[in-house]
């Protein structure tokens, strides 16, 4: 197949859930193209590429990961490959074990001075957490009140650099080294493929485990009655065919809560209708940029210019959106439950501390 039917193809395996807003859509336009290269670089070493789906969920948009982005791949979104098919990871899509632990707490009588206190004292007694791997980009820590349980929540948002650091290609030489790599659409492709996309993955699971084992932690020694709920991860592998990029997914039905902005209640969701034998959820609201009304492609090149258009009329052109003005969406989790009916929401609880430090 030539590119162009290779996007078709790409456009027929692309499931959208999406919000539908001009964010969405940019994501959905550029994400198309990423789609695109991963079929190609599959059909090039004799894979077949007609059974890979791409399914886009409320919280879809761009990834602020510069390297992830350049890539052609975007945030929001679950990507899965036939299970009949040898191993094949595309390594930009970047995994990193992000996710959150959520744990419910009896009381709390703490001041957001003396959380931050407890958390400095654990970043100096354990070395495998770095004093910067809960502040960067939407992480953090929250606790919640829970009217209709009389208690309160404690979640954790983020990842660890131990896990980038052998994850990343970029940051590990020997990683880099055992990888095949491709030109597709005048951009280099990194991927693995056979054993070592098994090998990759065990190295994986392995980290995944020790990053929930860290949020755990974190979660009990702030709070020594914490009982943790929810400890999952949003940015990785469901499994070695299944790519998580900003979501949630189980072979059965799960609750958990959707991450909208630090000053909003927080959506307890319960997932019941599953797509392609998986129930899913988003992992937050995903970044929309601010006050846009419309956004095109100037080409259908990977890196390409875009333009925005405003409801005053102006227009900006761009090939950086990373770095544009964004807010959070408030209405995920609406989506999910009212709009797509693919959940029902549980409760909502009311933020009263946000710590990013």
């Amino acid at each position: 197949m030539d590119l162009k039917e290779i996007y078709c193809h790409a456009r027929q395996s692309f499931i959208d859930y999406s919000s539908g807003d001009p964010t969405s859509i940019l994501a959905k336009e550029h994400g198309l193209l990423g789609l695109t290269r991963v079929m190609a670089c599959m059909e090039s070493v004799g894979l077949d590429s007609e059974k890979v789906r791409f399914t886009a969920l409320p919280d879809f948009t761009y990834t602020r990961n510069k390297l992830r982005w350049g890539a052609g791949i975007p945030y929001g979104c679950i990507i899965k490959f036939d299970e009949d098919l040898p191993p094949f990871i595309p390594l930009d899509f970047r995994p990193n074990c992000c996710g959150i632990v959520f744990a419910r707490l009896n009381s709390f009588n703490y001041s957001i001075e003396e959380l931050q206190k407890r958390y400095y004292q654990i970043v100096d007694k354990y070395s495998a957490i770095d004093s910067n791997d809960f502040n960067r980009r939407n992480h953090f820590m929250g606790v919640y009140n829970c009217a209709a349980e009389n208690c309160y929540y404690f979640l954790i948002h983020g990842s660890f650099n131990f896990v980038k650091d052998a994850l990343y290609s970029e940051r590990n030489e020997k990683l880099l080294s055992t990888a095949e790599s491709k030109t597709i659409m005048g951009e280099t492709f990194t991927y693995l493929i056979g054993e070592k996309a098994q090998d990759y993955y065990q190295n994986y699971l392995g980290l995944e485990q020790k990053t929930l084992f860290y949020r755990e932690l974190i979660a009990s020694e702030m709070f020594p009655d914490a009982k943790i709920v929810f400890n999952r991860t949003h940015e990785g592998f469901y499994n070695i065919h299944t790519l998580l990029l900003g979501a949630y997914a189980n072979a059965s039905p799960f609750v958990c809560p959707i991450m909208l902005a630090p000053e909003m209640d927080l959506p307890i969701i319960k997932t019941f209708v599953p797509i392609n034998n998986l129930y899913c959820a988003p992992h937050g609201g995903g970044y929309a940029l601010s006050e846009v009304a419309n956004v095109q492609r100037t080409t259908m090149k990977l890196n390409a210019n875009y333009l925005l258009s405003y409801p005053n009329r102006s227009q900006m052109m761009t090939d950086n959106v990373l770095d544009l003005p964004f807010f959070y969406r408030t209405n995920t989790d609406r989506f999910w439950c009212s709009e797509y009916k693919m959940a029902h929401e549980l409760d909502r609880m009311t933020p009263i501390i946000n710590l990013k430090i």
